[in-house]
């Protein structure tokens, strides 16, 4: 019976390893079974709090514990499953009761060091949990460090922007204080920089997914409006003045394949069609009426499209004539990316910026600041 119990409690550890070092090393959306269940079970039980929470304020704060218990939890859980099959192993190698195996397999994996082996096997076996124990924390204690600095990155290049989108962010108030600042339009946003942020993105949060759930400093800062409204800042641009940028087309493409994929409903994977996708979006002629199906799932209201028209209206932003047009070109280019974009600020609960869609609860739109052209009374 304890040669049977070995063979388990040696396969079982090997097991757990093999989990901490696919959770933990391997720069790959390859969770294990023990992450996948935490993370399920964890956010699961977070989100369904959120109706007994007030305000979004308050729903906010309850979130920010989400990413980092996630963290903590499947690292108590790798503890325990390692406490109990190295277990295993001491039972199976000495004459000592199931308890007392647990008691020094507990007390050598986490190095406290107040027992003694036993025999020849159970030694080799208190030095491998030893070592096993130091292991597992410096692990946990760089993933954490690749973390938290993978998100201060995601955060820099948003909190810089705020000023220019607005808290929340929203597309047409990047054009709007940009042309009342009289910047250049290109730097409306500058657009290399982004398509670099979204790729930083996209790598660091499909290797670590938890990466997801950590909020912003700011409660109406989130990464998914930041990315939308960067987005609908160079789609609003490209619309009105119907001009194929390559450039622009990149960061609409990346940023559409990265949204799909958060999402979990990439069909469309292959860059090029979208880039041709895009490009005949923004060149199309007045003849291209846009269709049911694309307004649709460019969840754009007419209330919506007059808003962000009043936006650069308020800054003296000059509109051309044929706006039906520009709505079309926009819709068309919107449609390709906004059911993803709002399928994800209703899952992360983000604040509910203008353009983004519905919640988990029932929040109000929150609206930036509108600028106002310079030199003009409120």
């Amino acid at each position: 019976m304890r040669t049977a119990v070995l063979v388990l409690g040696l396969l079982l550890t090997l097991w757990a390893i093999i989990g901490v070092i696919r959770s933990m090393l391997i720069q790959t959306n390859s969770l294990s079974l023990v992450d996948r269940a935490a993370n399920k079970l964890i956010t699961g039980v977070s989100y369904r709090m959120l109706s007994l929470l007030p305000s979004f304020k308050s729903q906010n704060r309850w979130l920010s514990f989400l990413g980092p218990t996630v963290i903590l939890v499947r690292l108590l859980i790798y503890v325990v499953i390692l406490i109990c099959t190295t277990a295993l192993i001491v039972f199976g190698t000495t004459n000592l009761s199931l308890m007392d195996s647990l008691y020094q397999s507990g007390a050598t994996l986490t190095t406290l060091g107040i027992t003694e082996p036993v025999n020849v096997a159970s030694s080799i076996t208190v030095f491998f949990a030893a070592f096993l124990g130091l292991v597992l924390i410096a692990v946990f204690i760089g993933y954490l460090l690749a973390v938290y600095g993978a998100v201060v990155n995601r955060e820099s290049p948003m909190a810089r922007l705020s000023p220019l989108a607005g808290e929340p962010a929203w597309g047409p108030q990047i054009i709007a204080r940009a042309h009342a600042l009289k910047l250049p339009s290109e730097e409306a946003p500058i657009v290399m920089d982004w398509i670099n942020w979204i790729s930083d993105l996209r790598l660091n949060q499909r290797a670590n997914p938890i990466q997801a759930e950590f909020r912003s400093t700011s409660e109406l800062r989130h990464w998914v409006i930041t990315m939308l409204a960067v987005m609908d800042a160079v789609a609003l641009r490209v619309a009105l003045t119907g001009k194929d940028q390559p450039h622009d087309v990149q960061l609409l493409t990346e940023g559409s394949i990265t949204f799909a994929l958060f999402d979990g409903s990439s069909t469309r994977t292959r860059n090029w069609d979208l880039l041709s996708e895009f490009s005949r979006a923004i060149v199309m002629d007045s003849s291209l009426v846009t269709a049911n199906q694309e307004s649709d799932a460019a969840q754009l209201s007419d209330a919506d499209w007059e808003a962000g028209l009043d936006a650069l209206s308020e800054v003296g932003y000059p509109l051309p004539d044929d706006l039906d047009l520009v709505r079309q070109r926009f819709v068309r280019i919107r449609s390709m990316y906004a059911t993803q974009a709002c399928n994800l600020a209703w899952r992360y609960h983000s604040v509910r910026a203008p353009w983004s869609g519905t919640r988990r609860t029932n929040l109000e739109v929150v609206w930036p600041e509108i600028a106002e052209e310079v030199g003009k009374t409120s």
